[in-house]
Formats: C-alpha cells, sequence, structure tokens
C-alpha cells in the first residue's frame, strides 16, 4: 500500500472516532510511536488518544508501569497494559475508552506498526475472531469495521511501516516478514548487534552459547541441532529460528525507559 493511500484512510478513520487507540510494541514503545499521528490527534478537540501498550506480558510489570507514567507525566497521553493474546488488561481499556468517548456510543480508530497486535486486540476485546490475525507481521490488507460491543466500534487498518524507521528498528520491530527477507543472515545479524546494546550478553545468555560474533550463527546452529550434509551447521536456519523466536517475544529482551532507542520530538 502506498503511503499517500494509507495516510488518508487513517485520517478519514480519525474524522469519524472519539478515540484514536495507538497500539505499541512494550519490549520497545519509543520505537513503535507516531509522531505525526500523534500530533494530528492532539490538535482535534472531539478525539481523545489513547495508547495500548500490547505485549505487557514479554516484559517486566515495573517495565510497563514506568512507561504508562512517563507518558503521563511527561506527555499528558493516557496509557494503558495490555496483553491481547493472553487476554489482559481487557476490562480495562473498554472502560477507559468509555471515558474517553463524548458519545454513549464509542468509534474507535486502532492504528499502529505491522506486528504491534492491533488485530489482536480487537479480536481479544470482542471475544471471537472479528479481525484477520497472523504471525506474520502487514497481515491485515484493508480496513476493517468491527462492532466490539453496543457501546464500542473500532476501525482496524493495515499496519505500514514508515519510510524513515531505522533498518535496525524494523528488525527489532519485526514488520518485515521473514519470508521476505532477502538475507536473513544479515537481519539477525543486525538484530544481534541491536540486542547487545540494549542488553549487552543477553541473548548468547538465553541460548547458552558464547557470545562470539564471528561465530554467533554457527554456535546456534549447533546448539539448535539445525546441522546440513557433511555434518557442518545451518548458519541460515539459524538465523531464521533466530528471528521466529523474537517475533515470537520468546527472547526476553527490551529497552531500557531510562535509555530509549528514540526520544519522541
Amino acid at each position: 500500500m502506498q503511503m499517500d493511500r494509507y495516510w488518508k484512510i487513517v485520517w478519514d478513520m480519525i474524522e469519524e472516532s472519539d478515540v484514536v487507540l495507538e497500539v505499541i510494541d512494550a519490549r520497545y514503545p519509543s520505537i513503535c510511536r507516531s509522531n505525526r499521528l500523534e500530533k494530528r490527534v492532539k490538535a482535534m478537540e472531539k478525539c481523545n488518544l489513547l495508547i495500548a501498550i500490547n505485549k505487557s506480558d514479554l516484559v517486566p510489570k515495573e517495565h510497563v508501569d514506568a512507561w504508562v507514567k512517563w507518558l503521563d507525566e511527561h506527555e499528558n497521553i493516557k496509557a494503558v497494559p495490555i496483553s491481547a493474546t493472553k487476554r489482559l488488561g481487557t476490562s480495562r481499556i473498554r472502560s477507559v475508552i468509555l471515558k474517553q468517548s463524548r458519545r454513549k456510543k464509542a468509534n474507535v480508530a486502532v492504528v499502529g506498526l505491522p506486528n504491534t497486535g492491533k488485530s489482536s486486540i480487537i479480536n481479544s476485546l470482542s471475544g471471537r475472531k472479528a479481525a484477520s490475525v497472523a504471525p506474520i507481521s502487514g497481515h491485515t490488507k484493508g480496513q476493517q469495521k468491527v462492532n466490539i460491543s453496543k457501546s464500542i466500534t473500532m476501525f482496524d487498518t493495515p499496519g505500514i511501516i514508515p519510510v524513515k524507521l531505522p533498518e535496525q528498528h524494523k528488525h527489532l520491530l519485526g514488520v518485515i516478514p521473514i519470508t521476505k527477507l532477502k538475507d536473513p543472515i544479515g537481519a539477525a545479524y543486525t538484530l544481534y548487534i541491536q540486542f547487545n546494546k540494549i542488553a549487552p550478553g543477553k541473548l548468547a545468555e538465553h541460548y547458552g552459547i558464547k557470545d562470539e560474533v564471528n561465530l554467533l550463527f554457527e554456535n546456534l546452529a549447533i546448539k539448535m541441532n539445525k546441522i546440513i550434509k557433511g555434518g557442518l551447521p545451518n548458519e541460515r536456519a539459524a538465523a531464521v529460528q533466530m528471528l521466529r523466536d523474537h517475533i515470537r517475544g520468546d527472547i526476553p529482551i527490551f529497552e531500557d525507559i531510562n535509555s530509549p532507542l528514540r526520544m519522541n520530538k
């Protein structure tokens, strides 16, 4: 989808909405947010901005609480932790949506990057599979309108990757489907470098291997028992598995609120 068409869909949705629900990844809150979106919503009188910190089950509670507090105190933005897959925080977010809506029947625009879990949140709130979901980023192809309840209607749109999103952040957020990566080893290496900046040595500790950059994927392949003909380690398969583990949330690495990956402006 072209960027101009995407933003037209988003702006049209917002015009019909009482609340804009921006979905971000609890592991990397600072690089999920859209300055362009937030500035526009804040300037509107009839619409309120609410941030859903999804995948909150993948990080410690104090980590999420710190981001909720920071957003409230520094940017006057209400944020609610939620785990769509675990169905945690759904009652809270329903309540906040209704409080922020100026009408009894709330229209909610759900926006966010690919792989943040927009459709999963909608399904979790509705209690049924109302929005299309798949374990790959960018799965939702067009705008969907879903009646969550008698008092809440949600608009779901495809996630789109901002042009200015740095390559390393794309891999941290898993916004590019693994099947579309031309060089999965290169992508996994970029991810490894980012991991070691955030939490030095944590990735190697997680997999139980030595933290040797030149032997990373060889060591991973041996540890994962991914061996090809001739007894050689299958480094590509190991890299792909590492990327999959990250997207599923199996690797316990997340940014520190005191050293955010990006400062919001």
